[in-house]
Formats: C-alpha cells, sequence, structure tokens
C-alpha cells in the first residue's frame, strides 16, 4: 500500500492511464494472468476520478486551488501519502484526490453528511505553520501575508489533529495563493466574514424555539417548564431584560425570586453589578434550596465614580442590592443564610487554564515516529507538567462542595462577570444533583441554558473572529474542560449517564464547525442582531447543533447512547435483571446488611430501582473522587489522531461494542421468552421486540450500518480515526467489529422461530 501511495506523487495530478492502469493492476489481489487490457482499463477507470470537484453546501464558494498537492500520511516521516488537488472554499480546506477508494460509492464521508473525509472547517483551525526549503518553521498569523514559497503546509485544528501538505510538484503562483487564501479566511476579522453568514440565506426556519425537544430558552415557556420540573415556587419568570435593555450579555428572560422588586429598582440594582447581570437562579435542589450565579458588584470607589461621586446614591443602590440578595435567601423554605462560594478564588484562573492547555498542545499536536518515540519516554511526567488534569481536579472538587453545600443551604456562586466559571461550576453541581442532566435531552439543555442562554462568549473565547488586540494562542478552552470534567464522571459511573464518551467528542467537534448557532455567538443580544441583519434585510436562520439529523444519519447515532445505561433504565431489562435477583435472595442471609448495602447501592447506581428495589433514585446524588490520582487523561479526544497510540482491536471502543451485543442478547432473549408464552408462532410473529437504539440494534434493520461494521476494523480512536489499509496477513491479526456479530445470538431470529 505504501508503495502504491508513493507512485501516486507524479508531478501532474491527472496520471497517465498506462501508468495507473500498471499501479492498478500491481495492486489488486491475485490479478488473473490472462486479463486483458480492456478489462483493466476499466477497473482503473472505475478505481480513479479525474473531475475533482468539492461538495459544497448552500452558499459555498471554491476561493481558490492547487494542483498536485502531496498530503502526506501522519507518522510517516512524509514519506508516504498520496497527491491531489487542494482547495479553499468560504467555509472549508478540502483535499481531493483521483483515487476512489479513499470515498464510498457517493463522495461522501460515512460519518458526517456536511463534512467529507478530507475537509476541514475554516472555524475549526487553531493554528497554521509554514515550512520553507531548508526546513526552517514559521507560524502564520493572521491578517499577515506570505511572499516565501512554502514546501510544507501544517495545520493544527482544535479537535486535536495535524494536517500536512507539500507543494514539491505544485506551481509556484498556486503555492502563494493557497497558502495567503488560508491564512485569511481560517482567521476572519468581523463575525459577518464567517461562512455561516452565506449559508443562512439559503436556509428556512426549523422551529419555533425548539428543536429535537430540546428547549432553546428563547422564551418564557422554557423556562417555566424547567422550574415546574424543580417544583419551584417562590421564582419565577422575568422579562425586565427585554430588548437586551439591562444587560446585553444576559438573555431577554431570565429567572428571579418572586415579588422582589419594580422594575425601576431592579435597574439600579444591575447598574452595580459587572456588565449590569442580575444574579439569575440556576436550579432549585429537591430540598428547596437554589443555586444562583452571580456577577461580582463593583468596587467602591468604581460605584462611586458610576453613580456621580454621590454617596447618597450609592448607599440607595446598595439598598437595593441588599434587597436582591434577601429575596434570594427568602425563597430558600429552610430560610437560611446563602453560601457563597467565590470561584475566582477557588477555581484554576482563565490564564493558568489557557497555559495548560498551550502545555498539552505541545504533548499532542506531533506528527513524527520520531517525535512520538522520544515523547513516549518521558510521557507520564510531560502530562503532569501540563498540569491539565490538575484543573479537571480542581473544578470537580469546587462542583462537588457546592453540591454538598446545595444540600443544606442556598448557594450563591460568584465570579467578576459570572460568565465563564459559573457555566461550568453550575452544570457540574446539577449534573452530579439531578439524574434528567445525565440523559442526552436533559444534558443538552442544561447546556443551552447555563451556557448559551447565559451568554458564555463561544466565539470570542473561540476565537472564530480574530480580535485585533488579541493573538490566537488567546484561546480559552472552558468548555473542553467542562467536557472533560463529565467525562471523568462517566468513567467513575459507567452506567450513571444515558450518552457514551463518542457523544461527548462529537460535540466537542461540533463546537468548530461553525454553522450552527448554539455555538456560534457570544451572547442572546448577538445572535438577535444576527437573526435580523439589516445587511440582507431578510430574517436568517441557522441549524441548531442539538438538531443531529443535520450531521448524521439514525444509525450514526446509535452510538451516542450508552448501553449499560439502557440495561439499567430499561423497563424489560430491568424485570429481568430483578427476578434474577429475587431468585438469589437467598444469598441475603449469608451476606453482612452493611455488605449487601454497600454492593446494591454501586451496582444500582443509575437505575430506576432504589435499595429496596421500589422506590426512585431521583436526587441521588453523585460522589465522585476529585483527587488528580483519580484523573484520566481522555484519550479518545486527545489522542484519537495518533496513529502510535491507537490500540487495534482493543480499548474502550471494544468493550462498548461488547456491552452493545450484550443488551441486545438480553432483548432478544426476552423477546423469545414472550414469544413462548404466547405458545403460538403466529402471535410470536406479530409481537414487536423492544428496540435498545443501540448499534447493534441499527444494524438488525440497516444494511449500511451493517456494511460499516464489516469493513471496519476495531481501533481504540474509533469511530473517529480509521486503521489504515492492511494486506491480506495483516487482517487476520485485528478483530473486524462483524465478528461481534458473527458468534452472538442477535444474528438469529427469534421471532420467525416455532420452537
Amino acid at each position: 500500500m505504501a508503495s502504491f501511495r508513493r507512485s501516486l506523487f507524479s508531478r501532474n495530478s491527472s496520471y497517465n492511464v498506462d501508468v495507473r492502469m500498471k499501479t492498478f493492476k500491481s495492486y489488486v489481489d491475485n490479478p488473473d494472468e490472462d486479463e486483458n487490457d480492456e478489462e483493466i482499463k476499466k477497473r482503473a477507470s472505475s478505481f480513479f476520478q479525474n473531475d475533482l470537484n468539492p461538495h459544497l453546501l448552500p452558499g459555498e464558494k471554491t476561493v481558490t486551488e492547487a494542483d498536485s498537492v502531496l498530503c502526506f500520511v501522519p507518522f510517516t516521516e512524509k514519506k508516504q501519502g498520496i497527491s491531489g488537488k487542494l482547495f479553499i472554499t468560504n467555509f472549508k480546506l478540502t483535499f481531493l484526490t483521483g483515487d476512489r477508494s479513499s470515498y464510498d460509492q457517493q463522495n461522501r464521508r460515512q460519518r458526517n453528511k456536511l463534512i467529507d473525509d478530507g475537509d476541514i472547517p475554516l472555524t475549526n483551525i487553531e493554528s497554521i505553520y509554514q515550512v520553507v526549503s531548508g526546513g526552517k518553521r514559521k507560524k502564520l498569523l493572521p491578517n499577515t501575508t506570505v511572499s516565501t514559497l512554502t514546501k510544507y503546509l501544517e495545520i493544527h485544528c482544535k479537535d486535536f489533529r495535524t494536517h500536512v501538505f507539500g507543494f514539491k510538484f505544485t506551481p509556484k503562483d498556486q503555492i502563494k495563493k493557497i497558502t495567503n487564501a488560508v491564512i485569511h479566511y481560517a482567521f476572519p476579522s468581523k463575525s459577518w466574514l464567517l461562512y455561516a453568514y452565506e449559508y443562512a440565506k439559503n436556509l428556512q426556519p426549523t422551529g419555533n424555539g425548539t428543536v429535537s425537544n430540546t428547549p432553546l430558552y428563547s422564551n418564557a415557556d422554557d423556562w417555566e417548564r424547567e422550574l415546574n420540573r424543580c417544583g419551584c415556587t417562590k421564582w419565577n419568570v422575568c422579562d425586565v431584560n427585554r430588548g437586551y435593555c439591562v444587560s446585553q450579555s444576559m438573555p431577554e428572560r431570565f429567572v428571579l425570586p418572586m415579588n422582589l422588586m419594580s422594575y425601576d429598582e431592579l435597574m439600579k440594582a444591575a447598574s452595580q453589578f459587572n456588565e449590569n447581570r442580575l444574579p439569575a437562579w440556576c436550579y432549585t435542589h429537591t430540598n428547596g434550596a437554589s443555586l444562583v450565579r452571580m456577577a461580582e458588584m463593583y468596587a467602591e470607589s468604581e460605584l462611586a465614580d458610576y453613580v456621580g461621586n454621590s454617596l447618597s446614591s450609592e448607599m440607595y443602590i446598595r439598598t437595593y442590592c441588599n434587597r436582591l440578595k434577601t429575596a434570594i435567601q427568602l425563597a430558600d423554605v429552610n430560610k437560611g443564610y446563602p453560601v457563597e462560594m467565590d470561584l475566582t478564588k477557588l477555581c484554576p484562573s482563565l490564564k493558568d487554564v489557557q497555559a495548560s492547555y498551550e502545555r498539552l498542545k505541545e504533548l499532542i499536536f506531533i506528527d513524527s515516529g520520531k517525535d512520538f518515540a522520544v515523547q513516549d519516554i518521558s510521557w507520564f511526567s510531560s502530562l503532569e507538567g501540563t498540569k491539565w488534569l490538575t484543573c479537571v481536579s480542581q473544578c470537580l472538587k469546587v462542583a462537588c462542595d457546592a453540591a454538598k453545600h446545595l444540600e443544606n443551604h442556598t448557594v450563591i456562586i460568584k465570579e467578576p462577570d459570572s460568565r465563564h466559571y459559573c457555566c461550568l461550576i453550575s452544570s457540574l453541581v446539577q449534573i452530579l444533583l439531578d439524574r434528567h442532566f445525565r440523559t442526552r435531552l436533559g444534558f443538552q439543555s442544561l447546556i443551552q441554558r447555563e451556557w448559551v442562554a447565559m451568554g458564555y462568549p463561544f466565539q470570542r473565547e473561540g476565537c472564530l473572529v480574530q480580535d485585533s488586540s488579541k493573538s490566537n494562542t488567546e484561546y480559552i478552552p472552558l468548555f473542553l474542560l467542562f467536557l472533560d470534567c463529565v467525562w471523568q464522571l462517566t468513567q467513575q459511573y459507567p452506567s450513571g449517564f444515558a450518552f457514551s464518551e463518542t457523544y461527548l467528542v462529537t460535540l466537542w467537534d461540533s463546537v468548530h464547525m461553525g454553522i450552527f448557532e448554539t455555538f456560534l455567538f457570544d451572547c442572546c443580544h448577538q445572535r438577535s442582531r444576527y437573526h435580523i441583519d439589516a445587511r440582507w434585510q431578510q430574517r436568517l436562520f441557522l441549524p441548531s447543533t442539538w438538531d443531529w439529523n443535520v450531521q448524521f444519519s439514525d444509525d450514526d447515532q446509535s452510538f451516542f447512547n450508552n448501553p449499560l445505561y439502557v440495561m439499567k433504565t430499561n423497563p424489560d431489562v430491568n424485570e429481568a435483571l430483578n427476578k434474577a435477583k429475587y431468585l438469589q435472595s437467598s444469598l441475603r442471609s449469608k451476606i453482612p446488611t452493611q455488605e449487601l448495602y454497600s454492593y446494591e447501592l454501586q451496582n444500582l447506581e443509575g437505575s430506576n430501582l432504589c435499595i429496596d428495589g421500589t422506590k426512585s433514585l431521583k436526587g441521588y446524588r453523585l460522589t465522585p473522587l476529585t483527587g488528580a490520582a483519580c484523573m484520566k487523561l481522555w484519550t479518545q479526544c486527545y489522542l484519537r489522531w495518533q496513529t502510535p497510540a491507537q490500540i487495534i482491536g482493543g480499548g474502550n471502543p471494544s468493550q462498548y461494542l461488547q456491552q452493545c451485543v450484550m443488551v441486545e442478547e438480553i432483548l432478544c432473549l426476552l423477546h423469545k421468552i414472550e414469544a413462548l408464552k404466547k405458545n403460538s408462532a403466529k402471535s410470536a410473529n406479530s409481537l414487536a421486540r423492544t428496540r435498545s437504539d443501540l448499534v447493534f440494534s441499527m444494524a438488525l434493520d440497516t444494511p449500511r450500518t451493517t456494511e460499516l461494521l464489516a469493513n471496519t476494523y476495531l481501533s481504540s480512536s474509533f469511530p473517529f480515526s480509521s486503521v489504515q489499509r492492511l494486506s491480506r496477513e495483516e487482517k487476520s491479526v485485528f478483530t473486524p467489529i462483524s465478528l461481534f456479530l458473527e458468534h452472538s445470538t442477535i444474528d438469529y431470529d427469534y421471532s420467525n422461530d416455532d420452537d
């Protein structure tokens, strides 16, 4: 395969037909000796493609292109790769090759509907490096122009993938055009230069505030439903910020204590808080205590300047602020004094997170086998030196402390603008306390409310638009830090979450697609200005990230579901497990009570059953270990593109798929039992089998999924990074995913069994 790919490194991307035929014939396994040239030519023409054009989305336009570009295979020291064309559009950088084996029959990547396998969304590009003759490497900054010829172009992406392109055979004028085009379009200086604006012109409205049942909190009804779900009776939805007249970084509607103040009094109280952000409700625990987020108040000197050096005005405003805090206290049924937590002192500083992230990138962004071997010698010390897991540990500890306080008192979390750590800590607290937020729908609604609606600056902190006063290194990965914390919880409570780690990684990738309104803006005010932009005199719409059907098919989305959670929460499976436990009840007399209590508590977490098997575990609090020694590196997210670090035939995906098989086995056996109870083949055939919505449940009905599983070789990076094509001898060493189906009873059609 390596020699075949090297043979494609020709000066002209339109390869000589005779050379192509010979190369193709030598590549085919065991070709017939008497095969004539016409048959070879026919097979070669189906194998190669001359008319290379990128798949374009609505509003997407090709900017420039370069011929005979070499795309190198990672960790091959630039000795293996393939030749093709490199395109720049206003949405993505895309590499296309004449080798049709790189694509499926429709030239589409199997995993994502919007981007092909060789596509890199421009908003996903974090940094660009130019390597010139002589090996000198230079980072290309925004708003710069390259005049020197580029030998290699390295693209570092926010999903931790590195792409390297060579221009040895590319015309010189095309090299400069393609290099400068990448810089210009990857780092726009204005938000309206983002491709999303062109994309939105061609789209129609997708709903009335709800996408895939996920509330967007753009209207009062969404807030009211969440209040009712939490059983809140002393808080109500307030529209004091209607038209964003109080704070542009807060939503028009949010929740405040009931019967608080008049509109004018709230306006005066808001003026004392940073960015005029009034304290806002986040969550109410089952005991009536609430979680509240609050921005810091102006210092006395700043406040004096703000109100015109009037002492009476200062006292007047502080009186309203005290009334505001008193109202928060009275909203707690326990009437206890709220616990205030200063996140600025408790959490790592944003600069520390930035520095830690930069060190983590240095550890991850490598594409050389030699560098990997050198790094492997001191891997653990280098990982510890990044301090990334320390940041994760600190955030989890603060969230656990807040959750513990909330069991007795109302908790107020505060920071300067209440737009950074307040989003992270409030989300983690709710996940720890409420099982609803451990489901996919609950988790999505949590992010939409605490991050998107409450104004986390995704555009600014994600460097989607380059501010002239900032450099590209000032990327703040706080949302990644949050997802990492959630992943740590899923590792400690593997059956407690309805979604898988693949879902979390896919969510992180979707943040950088650049066409979903969920993660494209800094606040609701900016989003509203975009929706009604006079620039085009029309109302613009973008899809929400939560509408996963835009990106993935149903069988692809089945990888988002956690089989252990399905096993714990599926009524049929639960019933079968309860019967099994009942049959083993005779063992109870032989097990000490305390040991039995501890055992069942650990094994029933995440299920619908309590210790006695009769009551719901609603409100059960997760108590994770938060020490740095208990933290793990999220390898599927950070190391999925590092080929030498992939475990072929193993890793977490191997466990995941076997768990999926186990659940399907149980459901099939339950269906068999029900069919036998009916005591007739006719009634058995009419009996519908319970669907798990897991990958193999989809595979039973979807030929495309079956084909995908049968032609994929499992690695620890599945389903993001595929294993390179293997020889016939190598194939016997690795384990295809299809083997999980071959040796399981889910291949058997129980509904047609007459026995």
